[in-house]
């Protein structure tokens, strides 16, 4: 059974991991009411590009440290040795790319927006945000897998309360600008930046060494690929709907709809940050390349609470934000969460068949898969959106799940064997996506409570027969411990 401690963890690196992006879906209240719909869109395109250029200012580092953590556990000064090249690395890269940017930055806004949208000086502060997010990223991740659950805590709340802060402050300073949004980031994360460095580098130190170097873009640069391609399946829908919509509110509706289906999105990857150390600690203790009871039993426990909660956030999105945006132009977006939230139902797979290919450094197969992906989700973001405007947009967005589930399953069965509950990881949340799709199709824009409510009932009842054993273990667990809480107590 999944231990206590698990379950502890798993809350901590999953909520408390995904402040620093909750706070962007904290602000919307804020922003909406004090910027522009125009502004509002224009600040998702820079938020957009801030995740394109942090991919190459972390080098997909983050990933190096969580795998090499555990091949050098034992290894104290190797660890030491290997991560303090990471530090230099990251601080490398973050200087090339805030040069080559400064340079070429303006030119490169004016051919991809027209001169819409200017680099100077939002753009140049998205840059410096990103190189400062690849720090915290990389960080965050060393101490998910060295399970300090405490000091995780402590720069993440720090991280939020920057943030928040400055990001409110700077827009009643400066309202109807992007100060607030913008800026607000920069110095939040900046402030933060400096205690992470400070942090790393009394930790690992600030080394060169050439053969670490070496196995950092060996291991890394498909990895680097595979998040460009990523990228462009996450965000690319957004540059389409600029260029074919024209209108930046266009893009600040869509960027509602994605940001309400933010809250899911960030308790997945939490949780899947909690579930990798615990898998790879039993992969590497496993003498065999192929799933076992005791992987299988977390992503069987994912699967159950990823499809429980999805239509219980479907209901209470609609109910919850016009409470806190008064602007009803952005009500538009209520319209796409169902479909925006469906393709999380596939995400506990793409955890599941993507944790090997991690394990075994098996990168070099991401970017052939997520490359045909890529391509495929351009053509027909391209098509949807140009016939059907911001409703093409999520029916793309939520296509592409299924495919890259697909290609990654066919990739990573050739280094592992894949053994599981066919009904818990796999029936279960294709019977719900049909439900979801039928259920849009036939009444669209009607029913929108009505029809998450039904969902949830259905999904509920088939949770609850499916997992009854899991569920009943679980009870009897709680049992135990609450009447070994109340012994303790009647004793003292």
């Amino acid at each position: 059974m999944i231990s206590k401690k698990f379950l502890k963890s798993s809350f901590i690196y999953s909520v408390v991991g995904a402040l620093p992006y909750v706070s962007s879906i904290v602000l919307i209240p804020l922003f909406t009411h004090k910027i522009s719909p125009q502004d509002i869109g224009v600040n998702a395109i820079y938020l957009s590009i801030l995740f394109f250029i942090q991919i190459f200012s972390s080098f997909c580092l983050e990933s190096y440290v969580m795998v090499h953590l555990f091949e050098f556990k034992n290894n104290p000064e190797k660890l030491k040795e290997s991560f303090g090249t990471v530090v230099f690395s990251l601080t490398a890269l973050g200087i090339f790319i805030l040069l080559i940017t400064a340079i070429f930055g303006d030119c490169i806004f004016g051919l991809l927006f027209n001169n819409s949208i200017s680099f100077f000086p939002w753009g140049f502060l998205t840059v410096l945000t990103a190189i400062f997010n690849g720090f915290y990223k990389v960080y965050c991740n060393i101490l998910i897998s060295q399970q300090r659950s405490v000091k995780f805590f402590i720069i993440n709340i720090l991280n939020f309360s920057f943030v928040i802060t400055l990001s409110i402050l700077l827009v009643y300073i400066f309202p109807n600008s992007l100060a607030g949004p913008v800026l607000g980031r920069t110095l939040g994360f900046g402030i933060n930046f400096i205690l992470i460095l400070f942090s790393l580098r009394k930790e690992f130190g600030f080394k060169f060494k050439r053969e670490v170097i070496t196995d950092i873009v060996k291991y890394c640069y498909p990895l680097l690929l595979y998040s460009v391609f990523s990228w462009v399946i996450s965000y690319i829908d957004r540059f389409v709907i600029k260029h074919y919509l024209v209108d930046p509110s266009y893009v600040g509706i869509f960027d509602i709809a994605v940001r309400c289906t933010l809250a899911i999105e960030l308790f997945q990857t939490g949780v899947s940050n909690a579930i990798y150390p615990k898998v790879f600690n039993l992969l590497k203790d496993s003498l065999v390349a192929e799933s076992s009871p005791e992987v299988n039993r977390y992503y069987n426990v994912f699967t159950a609470i990823i499809l429980f909660i999805i239509p219980l956030f479907n209901i209470f999105v609609p109910l919850l934000i016009p409470l806190v945006i008064d602007k009803k132009i952005y009500y538009e977006a209520f319209n796409f969460i169902n479909i925006l939230s469906l393709g999380f139902a596939t995400r506990i797979l793409f955890s599941y068949f993507f944790s090997p290919i991690l394990f075994y450094k098996k990168t070099k197969i991401l970017p052939k898969i997520f490359f045909y992906t890529a391509i495929f989700q351009i053509i027909i973001s391209i098509i949807l959106i140009k016939n059907f405007q911001l409703i093409g947009a999520a029916w793309a967005s939520f296509a592409i799940k299924p495919i890259q589930v697909l290609f990654l399953y066919f990739e990573s069965r050739k280094i592992f064997k894949f053994k599981f509950n066919k009904i818990k990881l796999l029936y279960l949340p294709m019977f719900f996506i049909v439900m979801v799709v039928a259920s849009e199709l036939l009444f669209f824009r009607q029913y929108l409570l009505f029809k998450s409510i039904i969902i949830f009932f259905i999904t509920s009842i088939l949770i609850f027969f499916i997992y009854r054993k899991e569920l009943l273990l679980f009870y009897n667990q709680l049992v135990k411990a609450i009447k070994r809480r109340t012994d303790i107590v009647i004793e003292n």
